[in-house]
This record gives structure tokens, C-alpha cells and sequence, in this order.
């Protein structure tokens, strides 16, 4: 098994770097930012160009030295390739905790977001307005998950010891030592792993909420949830690919009642979510105050 030392510094070393240049096959743009180790030497990531109707996926190799970072296209090093490379994650600050009343905050930007559908959506499915519009949508629920889940975990012990069970925790050891000389090891290693997750993935996050909380957040109606599942791939044809999906063709169904449709699912995951905290929190206060109502 990997040593905990080497795990987390391996997490705590990432920088976020953009690499772009000219596809060599067509001239279509190709960039990507990517999470790269900062104390290797040599890296390599696979890039696409952003050509809607064939994108063509190349091997960058970024490589670091004392002079700083370069990157080259593998087998084509006549491509010039730009990479600008931020500082270490833990440099220069600590990453704050989450944001308190995250469900507050959820409801006041769906309030507004509800507003902007109603103003300057379109009746029809193709507009780049409801495709901004949904997009929209899907950063605010992320947002709002990633700050809850988050914070919930860093406020409980016992979620922390139900996450343990994540990939990339799971098959992990932590030595004595470790632990003298970082006490909150356990709880650091939660905070970076779910830190590291996409929080749109909403088939995961459910995962992790039943797991964790007691119960899933996707809807139990069949077609509502059939429409969520299908919207994540929608989202990322709409940010990636201007609304277009990898066969090249356009989504068409985006429609203002599609936006009202999911935008209240949304609403009703964000809820489901919010209730599974807290009756985990109450099963919690109850159990310490013990069958008499007193804390044991």
C-alpha cells in the first residue's frame, strides 16, 4: 500500500497549469487546464482541440526544470505549446473552510437564477442564452453541494470515518509518527480527496450522500431522474462543445420548460440533501443524550 506521506504530497505539490497551441491536424484551438504534479519532472497529458466536428486528442509532455516549466507536443515538436503554470495550492495560503449557510445561499441564487430564466430565456432549445442559462444552474447546485458536503465533514468525525471509504482513501495507512506530527491527518486527507471531486457528477455525489448521510439525493421518479443523468453529459457538450454533442449533433431541447423542469429538480436535490444532514445531525444529539434525555 502507498504511504500516507507520499499521498499527501503528492496532493499538497499540485499546481493548476493552462496548456494551449494550434491543432496541427485542422488549426483548431486546443487548451486544457490541468492539475499537474510540481515536483516532477516529467509529465504527460492527453489534449484535445475544440473542432466540433472532429476533435483530434494529442500527448503533451510537460516537463520542469530550473528554468521553470515547457511543454511539447509528443511527435510534434514543431507545434509551439504555451503553458502557464500556478503557484503550489499551499504556498501561499491556507484553502478557507466552507462557506456557512450554504442552503441559504442556494435558495437566493435560484431565486434570482428562476428570475433571469423567466426574463431572458427563449421558448425554443438552441439559443446560446438557455444554454448559459443552464449552465448557470448546474454551477450554482455545485457550489452549494460542494460547500455543504464539505463543510459537513469537517464539523463531524463520524462522516469523516463514513468517507474513508472513498477511492483514493480507502487502501490508505497512516503511520504513529504521522499522526504525532499531524493531528488532523485524517481530516486533512477528507477535505483534499473531496476537493478533488467533480461535483457535477451527480451519480458519485449520490453515492457518497447515501453513503455518508443515510439517504440519496437523485429524484426516485423514474424520468426525473432519467433527466438528470442525461444532463451531465448535456453539460459538458454545452461548456466544451457550444451545445453540440460528440456525434455533432446540436441540442435542440433546452427549452425554457426544460430549464423550469430541471431547475426545480435541482431544487428538490439541494433539499433532499439538506434534510439528510440534518436528520443525521438529530439521530447524532439523540444518541449522545442517551434513552433517559441525558448526555451519557
Amino acid at each position: 500500500m502507498s504511504s500516507i506521506k507520499e499521498y499527501m504530497h503528492e496532493v499538497w505539490s499540485e499546481r493548476d497549469a493552462e496548456v494551449s497551441f494550434l491543432c496541427p491536424h485542422c488549426g483548431h484551438p486546443a487548451s486544457a487546464w490541468l492539475k499537474i504534479p510540481g515536483d516532477a519532472d516529467e509529465h504527460t497529458e492527453e489534449v484535445s482541440c475544440l473542432n466540433n466536428e472532429d476533435a483530434h486528442e494529442w500527448t503533451v509532455i510537460i516537463r520542469h526544470d530550473e528554468n521553470g516549466y515547457s511543454a511539447e507536443l509528443e511527435g510534434d515538436l514543431e507545434v509551439e505549446v504555451s503553458i502557464d503554470v500556478g503557484s503550489n495550492h499551499y504556498d501561499e495560503w491556507e484553502e478557507p473552510e466552507p462557506e456557512p449557510g450554504a442552503y441559504g445561499i442556494f435558495v437566493g441564487a435560484m431565486r434570482d437564477w428562476n428570475g433571469n430564466v423567466s426574463e431572458l430565456s427563449t421558448m425554443g432549445g438552441a439559443s446560446s442564452r438557455n444554454r448559459m442559462l443552464f449552465v448557470t444552474l448546474y454551477s450554482i447546485l455545485e457550489a452549494y453541494l460542494s460547500d455543504t458536503i464539505i463543510g459537513a465533514a469537517m464539523e463531524d468525525v463520524s462522516v469523516q470515518r463514513k468517507m474513508l471509504k472513498l477511492d483514493g482513501l480507502k487502501d490508505k495507512q497512516i503511520s504513529l509518527e504521522t499522526i504525532l506530527e499531524k493531528p488532523d491527518i485524517v481530516k486533512d486527507m477528507v477535505k483534499t480527496t473531496l476537493q478533488g471531486l467533480s461535483f457535477h457528477k451527480l451519480g458519485a455525489i449520490n453515492g457518497i450522500c447515501e453513503s455518508s448521510f443515510g439517504k440519496p439525493i437523485l429524484p426516485r421518479d423514474k424520468d426525473d431522474r432519467n433527466l438528470v443523468m442525461t444532463s451531465i453529459d448535456k453539460r459538458h457538450d454545452c461548456v466544451h462543445r457550444n451545445g453540440v454533442d460528440k456525434d455533432g449533433t446540436m441540442h435542440t431541447d433546452i427549452t425554457r420548460g426544460y430549464l423550469e423542469n430541471i431547475g426545480g429538480i435541482f431544487e428538490d436535490i439541494a433539499e433532499t440533501l439538506e434534510d439528510a444532514i440534518r436528520e443525521a445531525q438529530a439521530k447524532k444529539f439523540f444518541e449522545v443524550l442517551g434513552p433517559e434525555g441525558k448526555k451519557g
